[in-house]
């Protein structure tokens, strides 16, 4: 892997927050949604804001762990890694796409 692909800024993003209260089926179809668009306009990496659940209930993230497990799943997705600090770091999943 070249060291400085993953400097490259994230063509697009998608923001978990103010969503309401969100089950797996709701963050399978917002993802599967966001991806179909960003492969068709061509794009290859990614942001997921998730935030850091500090907000949940039990202080825990809860849509970070879940949308890495179903990121990596896909056969389409290439590396799902930590987000740079300056783009939100542990609140954030950065993705490329194959």
């Amino acid at each position: 892997m070249n060291k400085y692909e993953n400097l490259s800024k994230p063509q697009a993003e998608f923001d978990f927050h103010n969503r309401g209260i969100l089950n797996e089926s709701n963050i399978k179809y917002m993802t599967d949604a966001f991806l179909h668009d960003c492969m068709r306009k061509g794009y290859t990496k990614i942001l997921f804001i998730t935030g850091k659940g500090l907000h949940s209930k039990k202080g825990m993230p809860v849509i970070k762990p879940f949308l890495r497990q179903y990121l990596t799943s896909l056969s389409f997705v290439g590396q799902v890694y930590e987000g740079r600090f300056d783009r939100g770091g542990t609140g954030t999943l950065e993705v490329t796409l194959r």
